[in-house]
This record gives C-alpha cells, sequence and structure tokens, in this order.
C-alpha cells in the first residue's frame, strides 16, 4: 500500500518536472495558447463579476459611512444652534442689564431688577399687564414705578405677593399717572391707557399750546413715581372749541411685547 502512494507521487512529480521543462522550452506554446484562448470569456466574465459585486460592496459601504456622517453632522448642527441661541440670548441679557447700570449711574435711583414671568393679568390675562419674580419680600408695594433698561416708566406695580407682583402696563385703562409735557409752560395732566395701544393725556387747559411730538414725562406728584420718567411723545391732539379740557394722545417709545426684564424703581 506504501509502495503504490509513493509510485503514484513519483509519477505525479515526473508529470509535473515534464510540464515545466516542456513550459521552458515553449514546446506547450500552442496548447497553452489553446487552452487559454478557450478559458478567457470565463475567467473575464468571473472578473467582472468580481468587480461589479465589489463596487456594489464599496458602494453601500460608502453610503451607510455618508448617512453616518450626515447624521453626526446634523446633530453637531443642532448643538452650533442652541449654543448660538443660548449666547444671542446671554447678549441680549448683558446689554439690557448694562442698560440699567448707566440708567441707574446717572439717576442715582436705586431700584430691583426684576424677570417678567408672565404676561396679562393673573384674573384677566387679556389686560395690558405683566407678571416679574420680585414681590414683597425684595420691598416691593403697590404705587412704585416699573421701568426698561433706557428709564422709559412702563408702568407701575399694582399687587404684591411674596415672591412676585402684578404690574399694570401704562396701557392699560386702569393705570393712571400724573404728567407733564417738556414744554415752556410744563403743561401738566393725566395720563390713562387707551384700549392697550397707546396712552392718553387728559385733563389738559384748552389755553395750553401743545405740539405733535412733545416729550410727556411723570410729574413726580404722586408717591412711588420719581419726576421726569419718560412716558413718550404727543402722537394726535384732541381739541374740541365747547370743551373746558383739551386731550393728547401719547404713543409710548417702548415695545412691550419685546421686554424680558423690567426694573423696578425703589423710594
Amino acid at each position: 500500500m506504501q509502495k503504490t502512494g509513493t509510485k503514484k507521487l513519483a509519477i505525479f512529480m515526473a508529470v509535473i518536472g515534464l510540464l515545466i521543462f516542456l513550459h521552458i522550452t515553449r514546446v506547450l506554446i500552442p496548447v497553452e495558447s489553446f487552452i487559454t484562448g478557450i478559458l478567457r470569456p470565463l475567467l473575464s466574465g468571473f472578473y467582472s463579476v468580481s468587480s461589479s459585486v465589489r463596487a456594489t460592496y464599496n458602494e453601500q459601504t460608502s453610503k451607510e459611512d455618508l448617512f453616518a456622517r450626515i447624521k453626526q453632522l446634523e446633530s453637531h448642527a443642532n448643538q452650533l444652534t442652541v449654543e448660538n441661541a443660548k449666547l444671542k440670548m446671554l447678549e441680549q441679557e448683558n446689554q439690557i442689564l448694562r442698560q440699567y447700570l448707566k440708567f441707574s449711574a446717572k439717576s442715582k435711583q436705586n431700584y430691583v431688577l426684576c424677570n417678567i414671568i408672565s404676561r396679562g393679568r393673573i384674573d384677566n390675562p387679556v389686560m395690558q399687564g405683566i407678571i416679574i419674580d420680585r414681590g414683597a419680600k425684595d420691598g416691593l408695594f403697590p404705587g412704585l414705578a416699573v421701568v426698561s433698561g433706557q428709564g422709559i416708566i412702563i408702568g407701575k406695580i399694582i399687587a404684591v405677593k411674596n415672591n412676585i407682583a402684578e404690574v399694570y402696563l401704562i396701557t392699560n385703562q386702569a393705570c393712571k399717572l400724573a404728567a407733564v409735557m417738556q414744554n415752556q409752560n410744563k403743561t401738566s395732566g393725566i395720563i390713562q391707557g387707551e384700549l392697550g395701544l397707546t396712552v392718553r393725556m387728559e385733563f389738559i387747559p384748552q389755553t395750553e399750546k401743545i405740539k405733535i411730538g412733545g416729550l410727556v414725562v411723570t410729574s413726580g406728584l404722586e408717591r412711588g413715581i420719581p419726576r421726569g420718567l419718560v412716558i413718550g411723545k404727543v402722537n394726535q391732539i384732541i381739541k374740541e372749541s365747547n370743551e373746558l379740557w383739551q386731550s393728547a394722545i401719547i404713543e409710548p417709545l417702548v415695545d412691550f411685547d419685546e421686554l424680558t426684564i423690567v426694573s423696578v424703581l425703589l423710594p
């Protein structure tokens, strides 16, 4: 049995050696060319199929990598958007705080900074008012003036609790302030909100000469409201010849919808 195996191996090695010798001596070139010609289409097809499979695999892998990269970039973009929004908010808040510091240094007025936490009244959200996050524990009480960062009065406190306070905006019909015009005669009157949009100054004597564009400020004749806080400018004059008084429509100089931080002036 072992001799038979050895004999077969010897024959196989002899055949291999003979083929190598014939290849080196180029005797098998016609035969090799014939075999190559027969196998070329098969080999070409096999190469084409393998190339297609490899290309499909690479394309699928590239798509998966691309989708993963897109998701990663989207996540990064969302994170940058959030951070950018926070930075803008901080920038706006810093700008507002700088305005308050500037106003405080100029007026030498004590104040409490407050965040607006709600709009409208507690019992009637339609009414022109805001809720702030400071209250009695911070020394606030009804009647105090509430101003913007530029020192423009926007309303006054109407009610307080321990940690919050309710503010009537000057456009609220329930909000009244003693006011004076910065004209030659220092014309005085009472301002009152009108339909939640503008402010009306009443009880102006018919003999007083007032002009469109004239500035109106607080008169300081009521407790908790300092003199000289800007209210707005005269936008319209209402004068009837048979009336004892004339009135004026005052346009506020503040966009109440943009307010996020306000200041309450302390006595």
